[in-house]
């Protein structure tokens, strides 16, 4: 569970925009499956809560605020920056598209991570109406020991850490002698 991100994931400017694409295609071709003309497929949208500063939910279309979107909405992103590079000379650089097009950031800067790590994103339509919040929690708090999880709500859960594995002090017991715990 160690990774070091002191050095960040900067944009390779000098790839060209035909490779982008290309690996964007090959990335998200599970994204093409969701049609974002459909307004239950964009009927989401996550943002920073000012108060506590935690990731929260709002429905687009009944609640305001969408302007504060993050930068989560892959599935839709990744397909609209693949279609912004289909207008795109494919011998052009990431950096002079980015130059003229710097919304698509974001959208850039995770497709190639994607292509590097290819388990590095969820496959799925983050802004849908179908999407429970509680299936991405889960899989996130199973990678810290979560066990006995106890939906509340598609939205928050119980769980138990570490639940079943032997005390600090079975631990130190367990220790070969000689060995300090």
């Amino acid at each position: 569970m160690k990774a070091d991100e002191a050095p960040g994931h900067a944009i390779d400017g000098g790839m060209d925009c035909g490779l982008l694409r290309q690996a964007l295609l090959g990335s998200y071709s599970w994204a093409e499956k969701v049609d974002f003309a459909d307004p239950a497929a964009n009927a989401r949208f996550w943002y920073v809560s000012a108060e506590k500063l935690e990731p929260r939910l709002g429905e687009r279309f009944e609640e305001d605020g969408a302007e504060l979107e993050q930068p989560l909405a892959t599935a839709r992103d990744a397909l609209g920056l693949a279609a912004a590079l289909s207008r795109e000379p494919a011998s052009a650089s990431v950096a002079d598209f980015l130059l003229r097009r710097p919304e698509w950031r974001h959208a850039v800067r995770r497709a190639q991570i994607v292509a590097k790590f290819p388990y590095a994103e969820i496959h799925d339509n983050l802004i849908g109406a179908d999407l429970r919040p509680v299936d991405i929690l889960r899989a996130k708090l199973a990678f810290f020991g979560a066990r006995s999880f106890d939906p509340r709500s598609d939205r928050w859960l119980r769980i138990a850490l570490f639940s079943g594995e032997p005390l600090i002090e079975d631990v130190a017991a367990m220790a070969p002698a000689g060995e300090a715990a």
